[in-house]
């Protein structure tokens, strides 16, 4: 009985010691596993903040472009105003000078200078010649004896005249009118306004 007690420890030792060793096999395979997959988690978290890093990254360029295009758009818009501003009081004091000068003993020799001018180039043709209202008296004198028409003009309002012939076609502009809108055509492209 001896012996088989002995027998009975050994297979007893046996089996604890091939237990003891699956257990620790066990807990060395769940241990790796952990390892893995705390691996695999950190990689993972890693790889989601990368991702949100680089969105947020992209959103903040892109904030940022736009911010300093508004600014941009913003400052350009002022300069704009500004010259506009700068510009229409130096036309506004042209058109107040214009008035002045069209008020002015010298004004029907200048108006009659400009008919002059232009019946040397339309030839004795009849034509129709179109003054502004206030214009309208001395126009009717300045016309007298001459091939053109006097008739009012709803484009003309500073001075001057626009005379067209219907037989040619033809449309001869004196008027302050389009002389000072030419004039601030000019000084936009002058000035680097038209390219703004």
């Amino acid at each position: 009985m001896k012996n088989e007690t002995e027998k009975l420890n050994k297979f007893k030792l046996a089996v604890f010691s091939e237990v003891e060793q699956q257990a620790q096999d066990i807990v060395s395979e769940a241990q790796l596993q952990q390892k893995q997959r705390l691996s695999e988690a950190k990689m993972q978290t890693k790889s989601e903040m990368d991702s949100q890093l680089e969105i947020i990254e992209k959103q903040y360029e892109a904030d940022k472009v736009r911010a300093v295009s508004s600014r941009k758009l913003e400052a350009q818009r002022n300069v704009l105003t500004h010259r506009s501003e700068m510009m229409q009081k130096v036309f506004d004091t042209v058109c107040k000078n214009l008035s002045e000068f069209c008020g002015s003993d010298k004004y029907p020799d200048e108006l009659k200078a400009r008919l002059d001018k232009i019946a040397q180039q339309t030839q004795g043709k009849k034509c129709t010649a179109y003054f502004a209202r206030r214009d309208m008296e001395l126009g009717t004198q300045l016309c007298e004896g001459t091939s053109f028409t006097p008739q009012q003009s709803q484009s003309i309002t500073l001075g001057g005249v626009t005379v067209i012939c219907e037989e040619t076609g033809i449309a001869y502009d004196s008027s302050f009118d389009t002389a000072l809108e030419q004039e601030k055509q000019n000084f936009l492209k002058a000035s680097g306004l038209a390219q703004i």
